[in-house]
């Protein structure tokens, strides 16, 4: 127990802190050197390591991965994208047209995928238009992470609260897009009012003609009947593993010319993470560490519905800022299975989780990436940010907790 203790601890500091002095190891090394301690120093048998694994979360998110890297080589995303944008003929209906185009999109993709596509191509937009790009950017990376609360397949955390869950697609979907369209319009209504001085009264005028979108056509044609399929199966209730890995095997055949380019673009560490992430949690699991923090905290999750709301949102937001929010997730998947009313738990979680990412510049994986891709042309500091991702994190949790409890 003291072992499993010593490892949880030390794998989730490596975790949740990635700038320590002269030790560069990044999320996915601390959880693989987390689960292989948990074998090295008997917490685990080999075997039992291997049967950590959930393999059904796996193949989903390899699926899933496939499918958005066949859509990304075929043009799809930046057509879409321009498709709106050209739309917008002032300095706020661009941020509008973004906030909501790229909070929508992430519902269907993952939106840590989406800000790497999205990312290069507001930077140029907002560069055409003479714009100041921070409002932009932070429009992209909140607004990316609000969207993609109201799916299964939005983000990492919510395809594991879908699988672990069973909550069906739709059922999902029902409750908590109400809670992501409006945090979306919450969301472009504080950036404008904060960022007045640089978006309120200024006309734009975007020339897309100068700049080529190379389609190819086969893979776009087969990416949108994917696309529709995916959602089609999902709701039917089709096993979200087997729908996803079916259609990524499916474009790979069509784009049979581009196996290796659409496999270069999967997430392979992440995948490595969540698997290291199971073992370490096994250990846990099997060291009792989790039986002790569950009696500790049982009251807090079920004292009544509005408290447990409450409470768990609270929790999964400070825990989520400190070690991420899929480790919160896999954490706090071990408590839900003997609570009354499970369902509850885990569509709380999956609201809160992913809100909470919305807090700090470092909040969420899709923050790194947006700030990180665009650090070269525009640095956005951390209270630049924060001014922005405090209240929205506020109102949008808050939100949420109502409309859980009114819903739920």
């Amino acid at each position: 127990m003291n072992a499993g203790i010593i490892i949880f601890i030390l794998t989730y500091i490596i975790i949740g802190i990635q700038n320590i002095p002269k030790i560069h190891i990044n999320r996915t090394a601390g959880a693989l050197l987390g689960a292989v301690g948990m074998v090295f120093f008997g917490v685990l048998s080999v075997n039992e390591a291997y049967l950590a694994i959930d393999l059904d979360i796996i193949l989903f998110v390899l699926g899933m991965m496939i499918i958005i890297a066949y859509m990304e080589l075929s043009g799809f995303f930046e057509v879409i994208e321009r498709m709106i944008l050209k739309r917008a003929r002032s300095a706020s209906g661009l941020l509008f047209f973004l906030i909501i185009s790229s909070g929508i999109a992430s519902s269907f993709f993952m939106n840590d995928t989406l800000c790497l596509l999205f990312t290069p191509l507001v930077l140029r937009i907002v560069k055409k238009a003479n714009l100041n790009p921070v409002p932009y950017l932070i429009g992209l990376a909140t607004s990316s992470n609000i969207g993609s609360t109201m799916t299964v397949i939005g983000n990492p955390q919510n395809m594991l609260i879908g699988l672990y869950s069973k909550i069906h697609f739709l059922e999902f979907w029902k409750i908590l897009a109400p809670v992501s369209i409006s945090g979306l319009i919450i969301n472009f209504l504080l950036i404008r009012f904060i960022y007045r001085k640089d978006i309120a009264n200024r006309t734009i005028n975007i020339n897309f003609d100068d700049t080529v979108v190379t389609i190819q056509k086969r893979l776009f044609i087969a990416s949108l009947i994917a696309l529709i399929l995916l959602v089609i199966f999902l709701c039917l209730g089709y096993s979200p593993q087997n729908v996803a890995i079916v259609l990524a095997c499916f474009l790979i055949l069509v784009g049979a010319d581009k196996p290796r380019r659409a496999l270069e673009e999967v997430d392979w560490p992440l995948l490595l993470f969540f698997s290291g992430l199971f073992i370490v949690m096994k250990g846990v699991e099997k060291s009792g560490i989790t039986n002790s923090i569950f009696n500790y905290v049982r009251m807090y999750l079920s004292d009544g519905k509005f408290s447990q709301i409450v409470n768990l949102s609270i929790g999964s937001t400070i825990l989520s800022n400190i070690i991420s929010n899929v480790p919160a997730v896999i954490l706090f998947s071990h408590f839900f299975t003997s609570l009354a009313n499970s369902r509850l738990a885990w569509l709380t979680l999956a609201m809160s989780s992913t809100l909470a990412g919305n807090l700090t510049i470092i909040g969420s994986v899709a923050n790194i990436i947006v700030f990180e891709s665009a650090k070269d042309e525009i640095k956005v500091g951390f209270f630049e940010y924060f001014r922005v991702g405090l209240p929205l994190t506020i109102i949008t949790i808050f939100i949420g907790i109502v409309i859980l409890y009114i819903l739920v």
